[in-house]
């Protein structure tokens, strides 16, 4: 493990962090860079320096609008034009304009203003532009902070060595330079050359506090690099027992170290830590980005990562951190199987945040989750729209790879492959794979030609590419399925090519076929002998069989019968395989939703109990208390109850609905005493369940308690007062509060209080408008209080329950409006 590196180059989203992180050695020696240059001589007009002073004091917007009223003055002198006009092209930066701010700079970058040019091109740096301000730090070579900004440019192009020598050669010709010092020791680190970072180091003089502090910052980044983790720690530590006196960059800097030193001294449990604190305590920071995805890092590396903090930030302003938070969260969802929290999670990203730039990354993330359940259309569909708010060449090409492999495997072979090669041509870095892909859409059209162009073309580039073989059998194995001529030729063609081929048995099985196919026993038995005496290949095979069990689960028209037979079959032969959990997982899915849940239980009880750290352990743990529980006799829901406890006790994602499902359980047995303090036990919980749970959860309780009241009438006093909670919650969805105004309504009527029962059933009535409708409860409380009147004899009061249902507009509409015509008819009201 690289432990020295904090700055990780994923996505151009964390570059575009990670090079502000970075550039903070150097930058805050800059200060107001534009208060270095030279203006005129005498006294500047006052509007000028309280612009600047504006701009001194981080009110950046104060200064534009006095630079612009000052340079609106024609007559002011050349020299005063040219300070207010770099003062407003720094004011513009600073308030994040950095368009205005090019456009501002214009008319002194375009005559060659060294100065303008400087700020132009930290003005690209800030916007990711590296190549462009590359360019023009390099048309600068008399000024050190140019030099630094090439250095910059340099290492966030990927060319670290060589910003290295860039700074080694400033630094020469400026050793009392240290900044440039303190920036070549932290590049010394990332190229794991200590001795010239400690060098560096030894020889930086910090002339401020904030010095010493970044100096201690790129120390303990050394001490890392040395293995001196505890040290390292130490430094850190210290660093951040004062954040708000530091600026955010170094307090960022300085939070991921400690993860890193964390990391190394007691693994990922608890690296966490200061990346949290950070992101609380600095939700609008320009790091927080980076952060974000360390902190992601570290989670997909714990054994049991905590949501709950991402679930609260999610809910809470500022919008920047909701927004990472949404989307980090559900890439943590998606990681722990809980597609379809994942799912929602997207969904309310893309509703509230439409102008983000993850927008694109999550429409791929909403693209994988749909292809999971093979829903292909809404998966082209999610791409499209990743695509059109695509950042830069790199994803698009990406979008175009994952698209076209949708369409591959939809069969559109055509379309797939076009998609394929475009994503080939617009990055490098896809090229190859996306090459392959191409080569087999080919094969799958049946379009040999474009097969040797795409084959011609990858031999070319990558002549050694492991999937030059592969290509070749597959084109050989295409033509075989097919019993097309020629097919014998290209399989002899790859075993005489790749003699070692690890598929060797996998073509003579071919060829053997082949030869059977053409009526030639004696060949067919020859091949056959030579795949049996070839080495055996024991996790090819088992792969194999666990691909032939997942094709025909994949097939059109699948036949569950020929699944569990490959699925027992591969149990029974590779019983040592670590892709048994998996196989065991899929039978286990597929019995239950056959309702054989004996022998759905038997697999998924089977799993966690032989693989019980098994990613999936914990899901079948679960499944199968689910499958006992549906067993319906005593011997199983005992088995439920106990599986659905280790769930529990595992204390994973499932604890709290495994309560549930007991206290489900407790309730059908009778025991409503035991299923109300299994619903406190998840109320009670911290972090909190997710609302479906907790709402689920008062309204078990409340159900208890009130069969419970059927002896005790403050056990039914108790479930109103349950039911009220759930019906007044302030996120309560339209369901769950007319669920609980209904049943808090039949509450009451078994407390003899009808009246009140009456008015909260005509509350579900009123509640129920507009974009809240719910019919199931509006119904059934709609109903119960017409009965209610009619009892009474009321027929006016139940007349006007029924017209009010009738206006509805639902499913039940017709029936009350009947009931209506009915009793007018019935008891000659006609008013």
């Amino acid at each position: 493990m690289k432990r020295t590196s904090n700055f990780k180059r994923q996505t151009p989203n964390a570059k575009r962090t990670q090079r502000r992180l970075g550039r903070s050695v150097w930058r805050f020696a800059f200060g107001i860079w534009s208060l270095a240059f030279s203006v005129c001589l005498g006294v500047e007009p006052g509007i000028l320096l309280e612009a600047r002073r504006a701009l001194a004091e981080s009110i950046p917007v104060v200064a534009i609008q006095k630079l612009r009223t000052f340079l609106d003055d024609r007559a002011i002198p050349a020299e005063q034009r040219r300070a207010a006009t770099l003062l407003l092209g720094d004011a513009l930066f600073a308030q994040g304009q950095p368009a205005a701010a090019l456009t501002a700079l214009r008319p002194l970058t375009q005559g060659g203003d060294a100065d303008a040019r400087l700020l132009e091109a930290h003005i690209l740096v800030g916007e990711a532009r590296w190549a462009e301000a590359l360019a023009i730090y390099r048309t600068l070579p008399q000024l050190p902070s140019a030099r630094l900004g090439e250095a910059e440019c340099l290492q966030a192009l990927g060319q670290t060595t060589e910003a290295a020598s860039t700074l080694a050669a400033s630094v020469q010709a400026h050793p009392e330079n240290g900044v440039a010092r303190l920036r070549l020791a932290n590049l010394s680190v990332e190229l794991r050359d200590p001795a010239r970072a400690r060098a560096e180091l030894a020889a930086v003089r910090p002339a401020t506090a904030r010095d010493e502090e970044w100096k201690a910052y790129v120390g303990a980044r050394l001490l890392l690099l040395e293995d001196r983790a505890a040290e390292a720690l130490t430094v850190f530590e210290d660093l951040l027992r004062a954040p708000e006196r530091m600026p955010d960059s170094l307090v960022a800097a300085a939070a991921l170290g400690n993860a890193e030193a964390r990391i190394a001294i007691r693994g990922y449990e608890e690296a966490e830590v200061p990346l949290k604190d950070f992101i609380g305590r600095f939700a609008e920071s320009a790091h927080l980005e980076l952060v974000f995805r360390r902190l992601d890092q570290i989670y997909a590396r714990q054994r049991d990562a905590n949501d709950s903090d991402l679930n609260r930030w999610a809910r809470r302003n500022p919008v920047r951190r909701a927004a990472l938070a949404r989307f980090y969260l559900a890439r943590l969802q998606i990681r722990e199987k809980k597609n379809d929290k994942a799912d929602a999670t997207l969904a309310s990203f893309v509703t509230q945040h439409p102008g983000h730039p993850l927008l694109s990354d999550v429409q791929i993330l909403i693209a994988d989750l749909a292809l999971e359940r093979r829903a292909f259309p809404e998966a082209v569909r999610a791409l499209e729209a990743a695509m059109r708010g695509a950042r830069d060449d790199d994803q698009r090409a990406e979008i175009e790879l994952r698209t076209g492999l949708v369409h591959y495997q939809q069969r559109d072979f055509l379309l797939a492959g076009n998609l394929l090669r475009g994503a080939a041509a617009r990055a490098p870095r896809l090229r190859e794979p996306a090459t392959v892909d191409a080569a087999l859409a080919a094969l799958g059209q049946g379009n040999d030609n474009r097969f040797h162009e795409d084959y011609r073309e990858l031999e070319a580039k990558y002549p050694a590419s492991p999937m030059l073989s592969e290509l070749v059998l597959e084109h050989g194995l295409t033509r075989a399925r097919r019993a097309e001529p020629g097919a014998s030729a290209i399989v002899e063609d790859f075993l005489r090519r790749f003699p070692a081929h690890p598929r060797q048995s996998e073509a003579r099985l071919a060829l053997a076929e082949l030869e059977y196919a053409a009526g030639h026993g004696v060949g067919a038995a020859q091949q056959l002998r030579i795949v049996q005496e070839l080495p055996p290949a024991a996790a090819t095979v088992d792969h194999a069989a666990y691909l032939a069990l997942f094709l025909a689960d994949a097939r059109s028209g699948r036949k569950d019968e020929e699944v569990l037979t490959l699925g027992e079959r591969f149990l029974r032969t590779h019983a040592k395989s670590p892709l048994v959990p998996e196989v065991r997982m899929k039978l286990g899915q597929i019995y239950f939703h056959r309702d054989d849940f004996a022998n759905a239980e038997t697999q998924l009880a089977s799993l966690a109990r032989e693989a019980p750290q098994s990613a999936y352990a914990e899901t079948a743990l679960y499944l199968a208390g689910e499958s006992a529980m549906r067993q319906m006799n005593p011997a199983a829901v005992d088995r439920a109850l106990a599986l659905f406890d280790e769930v529990a006790k595992r204390g994973g994602t499932f604890k709290l609905h495994a309560r549930q499902q007991q206290a489900i359980i407790q309730g059908r047995l009778g025991k409503e005493a035991e299923a109300v303090t299994l619903y406190d036990v998840i109320l009670a919980a911290e972090p909190p369940a997710e609302p479906e749970l907790r709402f689920a959860a008062l309204a078990g309780k409340g159900d208890n308690l009130l069969v419970l009241g059927r002896q005790d009438s403050a056990q039914c006093q108790a479930a109103v007062e349950v039911f009220s909670q759930l019906a007044t919650r302030p996120e309560v969805t339209p369901t769950w509060r007319n669920q609980a105004l209904y049943k808090k309504a039949k509450a009451l009527e078994q407390l003899k209080r009808v009246p009140e029962a009456l008015t909260v059933h005509y509350e579900v009535l009123e509640r129920s408008a507009g974009t809240e409708r719910e019919y199931f409860w509006y119904y059934k409380a709609g109903f119960d209080a017409a009965r209610i009147f009619e009892q009474q004899a009321q027929w006016k009061s139940a007349i006007g329950i029924y017209e009010k249902m009738a206006k509805a507009d639902g499913p039940r509409s017709a029936e009350a409006s009947a009931r209506v015509k009915q009793l007018r008819l019935e008891k000659f009201i006609w008013e």
